[in-house]
């Protein structure tokens, strides 16, 4: 059977990638790794336990037992060989083996006799090392052995990929806060340049305009502001929620109204159509952020001289409200990570706005804690979309507010 050397070299080079981006190479100690390595060596009665993690060149130990060596070269090292499959690798006897024969780690002085090597397979499918332990002594690992060894790697998969979702949130965490100072800093220098220059201008045309621009740029950096500390309150489940009888109608035209000159300097058209005597059982301002950040999303993500159409009603027993645009809409894939935090889609403000990545993730979240859902519609990429929020008919008010979290 002739083997098909592009797509092994294709796989490896895949592999060596998603190695990189794990970020574990080369990287200090870590007490999590050594106990584990110290646990397979004492619970499989083993002098020698290693979690290798195989380069392009090298095998490097991320943790060892009972050996001082931090690396070998590939060529004699068999985790080379153990990677290739996802199944455990086991050598019993090196010496009795066809695969080992010739290894100088088993001919050579240092004598290896048994191996035995569970793949660290992690979630893009590659492995990219393993759990091995050591002996210069032939023997032989029990199913029950070979289910604590696997188990162990399991436990060392998890570490590893924890240890990735910690580094990309820290990331992402960094880059917002960056994205934040940076944004933060233009409209702080221009706030007082206006300031200054009303005091000095007597034209009250002028000075209307000018107050109407500090009006705006004051408001767009309270927006980014409170996103970033009301994803951090709801990132710490500490949403307290102060439920009152509210009319969905006179809410959802008072945030319109707070939204309408951005609208306007896009001569975007925002239709409101609704029942009159809705009444929700919300918290005001939570149930406020919900319906500002999606009719802000819809002027932010939609071009200039579009509609926007917003409706509330009642159908099967709830309350429904919904915010359609006829902006850019998203695709299949994207809409996977549509309400996750500091999610960046290809979509992009159309007029310089700035956009944080958190306010879809606040309004699920807000909505969730009022026993309500949320989803969205769109026919693809630049075909609008469309946000639905469904809300439980108000029930018998209680005393007490109702919250989640602390």
């Amino acid at each position: 059977m002739q083997v098909d050397n592009s797509a092994i070299l294709k796989q490896e080079e895949d592999r060596i990638r998603s190695l990189k981006k794990y970020d574990i190479l080369d990287t200090p100690p870590d007490g999590s790794f050594d106990r584990i390595t110290r646990l397979a060596a004492k619970l499989l009665g083993v002098p020698i336990a290693i979690v290798t993690l195989v380069d392009t060149d090298r095998i490097w130990f991320k943790s060892k037992y009972g050996i001082d060596v931090q690396q070998i070269t590939r060529d004699p090292g068999l985790c080379s060989s153990a990677i290739l499959s996802n199944e455990l690798y086991i050598v019993e006897d090196a010496r009795k083996d066809p695969r080992t024969l010739a290894n100088p780690l088993i001919a050579g002085e240092f004598g290896l006799q048994f191996y035995a090597a569970a793949p660290l397979r992690v979630k893009g499918g590659h492995n990219l090392g393993t759990l091995c332990v050591i002996d210069k002594n032939p023997r032989k690992l029990t199913p029950e052995n070979q289910e604590i060894l696997q188990s162990l790697a399991d436990i060392l998969i998890d570490q590893i990929e924890l240890r990735l979702a910690a580094r990309l949130a820290v990331s992402k965490q960094n880059q917002v806060l960056n994205m934040a100072a940076h944004d933060l800093k233009n409209p702080l220098t221009i706030i007082p340049l206006f300031a200054d220059m009303i005091k000095h201008e007597t034209d009250r045309e002028k000075i209307a305009t000018m107050c109407d621009k500090i009006e705006h740029t004051s408001a767009r950096m309270l927006r980014m502001v409170n996103e970033l500390l009301e994803s951090a309150s709801t990132e710490a489940n500490e949403i307290q929620l102060n439920l009152k009888p509210i009319n969905v109608a006179d809410l959802v035209a008072a945030v319109i109204a707070r939204n309408k000159i951005l609208a306007d300097k896009k001569n975007q058209q925002i239709k409101f159509l609704t029942d009159e005597q809705l009444i929700v059982y919300a918290d005001e301002n939570k149930f406020t952020e919900i319906v500002d950040n999606l009719i802000n999303n819809a002027i932010k993500y939609s071009p200039e001289n579009t509609g926007i159409y917003v409706t509330s009603k009642e159908a099967d027993g709830r309350i429904i409200l919904e915010v359609r645009d006829e902006g850019q809409g998203f695709t299949p894939g994207e809409k996977v990570n549509l309400f996750q935090r500091f999610s960046r889609l290809s979509s992009q403000p159309t007029g310089g706005e700035t956009a944080t990545g958190l306010g879809l993730s606040i309004v699920k979240t807000l909505v969730e804690a009022h026993e309500g859902t949320i989803t969205a519609e769109s026919e693809g990429k630049d075909m609008g979309s469309k946000f639905i929020v469904s809300l439980p008919l108000p029930t018998t008010p209680q005393p007490a507010a109702k919250g989640s979290g602390k």
